[in-house]
């Protein structure tokens, strides 16, 4: 690597963008450490540059694999579509100049998940309202490594809004279902706000339930423990092995229960425990990747299933069901219609 022909003049996006900078931050060996360190040695001016880059490059660290350009051009198209619509609408005042240089899409191809994230050359880690989003679409799983070290599980049709405000660094936002294994930090608690309520924790393993298209939600202490905050400011505090349920008319009730059968979706094994049908429909949808449709639902939407999970394929799965509960399938592309055989 030539210092003089390619470091010298980089500003911050253009580390974040470098493979070998990026290489460094996230797995360096002894060649890389000595070069960064002669590099800043050579060029201290360059100090602050490198700083805010290894930031943004700790918060966007995910585990990826190779991808090809073809697998996220569709992605990337309608990600700049989106942002062009987004600056049509306001005015030169309250937006700077977008260069695409600016823009850091991180496209997750290992299981198709797209974090975006988009930020000024001038004021990237200070400025307030920042937001990383990870975005996992239905039939699709993913693991997070946030800045602090904490690691997030990330279920199908899932999104995790991180802030990058440093003021709260610890404070994210969740939409779909995901695990958490939280660096302990006594001085900063760890906030997850749900439609429902929030979560504060110090350090602890936990797993939290929250679809935006499902009406209950809970969530299931591992590890640790955890205090939860109703909308109403009511405060529930949890120890290890109790699951807090919210029900669809905002009641809720906390239960013992074995964590493993709730958290297992994140080893591939989906564990369904005497779940009704309506609930069970929205969670094979996510697992899968479908759209289901029962043609009687009014009449069996509180039937219960206790399956698992594991390699079995959506057509495996409705057979196992039909052993249960005698009905008839159809599968159309994304689209599975299913009829219940009932007197």
């Amino acid at each position: 690597m030539e210092v003089e022909s390619k470091y010298k003049n980089y500003e911050v996006e253009d580390f974040v963008q470098d493979d070998d900078f990026r290489c460094w931050i996230n797995s360096p060996n002894e060649i890389l450490i000595s070069f960064w360190t002669n590099f800043q040695k050579d060029y201290p001016e360059k100090s602050g540059s490198i700083l805010q880059a290894k930031r943004i490059v700790n918060a966007l660290f995910i585990e990826e694999s190779v991808i090809l350009p073809e697998d996220y051009q569709d992605s990337l198209g309608k990600l700049k579509i989106y942002l062009d619509e987004k600056l049509s609408n306001k005015t030169p005042a309250k937006w700077l100049k977008v260069n695409w240089r600016n823009v850091a899409a991180v496209l997750l191809m290992p299981i198709l998940a797209v974090s975006i994230y988009l930020y000024s050359s001038k004021n990237l880690i200070q400025s307030s309202g920042q937001v990383v989003q990870y975005v996992v679409p239905d039939g699709q799983k993913s693991k997070v490594i946030l800045a602090d070290g904490t690691q997030v599980w990330l279920n199908s049709g899932s999104t995790l809004s991180v802030s990058m405000d440093k003021n709260n660094r610890r404070k994210v936002q969740l939409v779909g279902e995901a695990f958490f294994d939280v660096t302990k930090d006594k001085s900063e608690p760890f906030l997850v706000e749900t439609k429902n309520y929030s979560v504060k924790v110090f350090g602890t393993q936990f797993n939290i339930r929250a679809y935006k298209d499902q009406a209950e939600s809970e969530t299931i202490l591992k590890e640790g423990s955890i205090s939860l905050f109703t909308h109403s400011n009511e405060e529930i505090k949890m120890a290890p092995g109790q699951r807090f349920f919210l029900d669809k008319t905002k009641k809720y009730s906390v239960s013992e229960v074995n964590p493993d059968i709730y958290i297992s979706w994140k080893d591939n094994v989906l564990k369904i425990n005497n779940e009704k049908l309506q609930d069970l429909l929205v969670r094979m949808e996510h697992w899968y990747g479908v759209k289901i449709q029962v043609d009687n639902y009014d009449r069996v939407k509180d039937l219960k299933y206790t399956l698992t999970i594991k390699t079995e394929s959506l057509r495996e799965m409705l057979d196992l069901m039909s052993y249960v509960t005698p009905l008839n399938y159809k599968i159309e592309g994304e689209k599975v219609i299913v009829k219940y055989i009932i007197n």
